[in-house]
């Protein structure tokens, strides 16, 4: 189909209908009737020669060849923002538009709290969507451009997604204050004992114990959970060990029934690090907004170091 003989606002519909997989969705953000919305896939549906939506049991989903185009029709969108708003210039007081971000508890709670605060303040119409997502899903939801950014844990990511690293944890470790056992004091016992393990995501592996197994050394991990906060609560009762990044105890502070000590292993630093898609690397709205999370990032790390 010719293109001056496509209306280009079917982009930003385009891009609602696939980012919410959903055609009321879509129509609710973009303040249009639900049968507006549905004449524009009718229209997106010709002019792509693809679907846009398909049923999978009770829900609808994107296809494939819809989610391999959105990435580029948030970057023409965003394109044709810029060279419309300002002369050109991003202003972060004007942008209307979603972020959606991907992190776990831990990144989103001990990274996004100031972010959170400057956006309002600075780009009151940004709005956030923030998922839940770890580094076995986060790249490919990069590439598909399910999501914009993704905090977390991201190493040997491939070429086509940039990364750089916001702060770095030592490794803190608790048990119940009733436990019947105390404290391991060496590897060996440490290593003996039960422990509970967070994966954001089914890795085969997570960062400490893929440190033990460089060594050839493992951990017993009875218990397995997805986030950081029930790690601890799960504690009580039990005999079990929990290891994670210090800035936990700083999310949920220490309550009597716990009891917290250095790690007896030696381990590498937890990172916390950003990561996007290297094609939306020229994107002044998100350049802004990587800009922000860097720069709060600093200055918190700046506040707990002191003068």
């Amino acid at each position: 189909m010719e293109l001056r003989r496509i209306d280009l606002n079917l982009l930003i519909a385009f891009e609602a209908i696939v980012a919410e997989a959903s055609v009321s969705r879509a129509a609710r953000r973009l303040h249009l009737s639900q049968s507006a919305m549905s004449h524009s896939l009718m229209r997106l549906r010709d002019a792509f020669g693809d679907p846009i939506l398909v049923r999978q049991g009770r829900r609808m989903e994107a296809t494939p060849r819809a989610l391999a185009a959105l990435p580029e029709v948030r970057s023409l969108l965003s394109r044709a923002s810029r060279l419309f708003a300002h002369g050109g210039r991003f202003d972060p007081a004007a942008v209307d538009r979603i972020l959606h971000i991907g992190a776990s508890d831990f990144a989103a709670a001990t990274v996004l709290p100031d972010v959170v605060r400057r956006i309002r303040a600075e780009a009151p119409s940004l709005r956030l969507r923030i998922s839940h997502a770890g580094r076995v899903d986060a790249p490919a939801m990069l590439r598909s451009g399910q999501l914009d950014l993704a905090l977390g844990v991201f190493n040997n990511l491939t070429a086509d997604l940039c990364s750089t690293p916001l702060v770095e944890d030592r490794y803190l470790c608790a048990m119940a204050a009733d436990s019947t056992t105390s404290p391991p004091s060496t590897e060996e016992d440490y290593l003996s004992r039960a422990h509970i393990n967070v994966l954001v995501q089914g890795d085969v592996l997570g960062l400490i114990d893929e440190a033990l197994a460089r060594r050839g050394k493992t951990r017993n991990i009875p218990v397995t959970v997805a986030h950081f906060s029930s790690a601890l609560a799960l504690l009580g009762g039990t005999d079990m060990i929990y290891t994670g990044p210090a800035g936990v105890f700083r999310m949920y502070p220490i309550t009597p029934d716990l009891r917290t000590f250095a790690s007896p292993v030696s381990l590498p630093a937890f990172p916390t690090q950003m990561a996007w898609s290297a094609r939306s690397d020229q994107d002044e709205g998100l350049r802004w907004i990587r800009g922000c999370i860097a720069a709060c990032v600093l200055a918190s790390a700046t506040a707990v170091a002191g003068p």
